[in-house]
C-alpha cells in the first residue's frame, strides 16, 4: 500500500512541476506591451516641424496636431493580422480633424512593424533587451539602417504624463563638427509611442566652441510628443 502512495506522490509532484513550467513559459516578458494594438485606441500628438536653409533665408516652423486611431484588424500580404492606423491632423484644438493618411501596424512573434507611406519599418525587435540592434529597413528598399534599444523600463515624462516604464529605440545617431543626425522613438508600456524626434543638421561654419544648433546652414527638425490618450479598450 505504501508503494502506491509513493507513486501517487511522485506523480503529483511531477504534474505540479510541469504546470509551473508551462505557466512560466507564458509569463516570459518579450516587450510587446510597448507596442499595443487594439481597435478604437487613439493617441494625440503635438507635432513641431522646423525647416532651415540659411543661404535662402528660410526659417520655417510649423506646429499642428496629429491623431492616430487604431482601426479594424485585417490580413496583410503576409497573411498576418495587421491594424489600419488612421491619421488625422488639425492646426489647433478648435479645428476639426481632417484625414491625412492611412498606415498600418502589426505584431509578429519577433517584431513590431509599421507601414508608413508604403515603407515597412521594423520598429522594435523582440525579446527586448538593452543594446539589442537590428536592421530597421530590412523589409523596404532603403539602405540598411541599424536600430538599437538604448534603454528599457526607464522613467519618462512628457507634459502632464509620467510613465514608469519606457523603451527608447535609437534609429540614427551620427555627429561631427559639421553635421548632426539623430532619430529616436520612445514607447511607454501599454501605451505605445509617446515621443519621436528626427533631427538632421548641417553646418558650413566650423567653430569648435559653438554647438552646431547655433550655426546651422541647412537642417530639418521633427518632434512628435504625446498630449492626449484616448484608450477605450483598457
Amino acid at each position: 500500500m505504501k508503494w502506491i502512495i509513493y507513486i501517487l506522490l511522485i506523480f503529483a509532484i511531477f504534474a505540479y512541476s510541469c504546470e509551473n513550467e508551462n505557466n512560466n513559459s507564458y509569463s516570459v516578458f518579450t516587450g510587446k506591451e510597448y507596442f499595443p494594438l487594439a481597435t478604437g485606441n487613439s493617441l494625440i500628438y503635438k507635432v513641431t516641424e522646423i525647416n532651415i536653409d540659411k543661404p535662402s533665408e528660410v526659417y520655417d516652423t510649423s506646429i499642428y496636431y496629429l491623431r492616430e486611431i487604431t482601426d479594424i484588424a485585417l490580413l496583410d500580404n503576409e497573411n498576418d493580422t495587421a491594424y489600419r492606423i488612421e491619421r488625422y491632423t488639425r492646426h489647433s484644438p478648435d479645428d476639426n480633424w481632417i484625414i491625412h493618411s492611412v498606415w498600418s501596424a502589426k505584431l509578429t512573434e519577433n517584431t513590431a512593424e509599421k507601414v508608413e507611406e508604403n515603407y515597412r519599418y521594423v520598429k522594435i525587435r523582440f525579446p527586448v533587451k538593452k543594446d539589442y540592434s537590428w536592421n530597421g529597413n530590412i523589409f523596404n528598399e532603403c539602405e540598411s539602417q541599424e536600430y538599437r534599444i538604448s534603454s528599457i523600463n526607464s522613467f519618462y515624462q512628457i507634459g502632464d504624463y509620467a510613465f514608469d516604464s519606457c523603451l527608447t529605440v535609437v534609429q540614427d545617431s551620427s555627429f561631427s563638427l559639421i553635421h548632426k543626425d539623430l532619430a529616436y522613438e520612445v514607447y511607454a508600456y501599454r501605451i505605445g509611442l509617446v515621443y519621436k524626434e528626427m533631427t538632421y543638421l548641417n553646418s558650413q561654419e566650423v567653430v569648435f566652441e559653438v554647438p552646431i544648433e547655433d550655426r546651422i546652414t541647412t537642417g530639418t527638425i521633427y518632434i512628435q510628443e504625446l498630449v492626449e490618450i484616448e484608450f477605450i479598450n483598457e
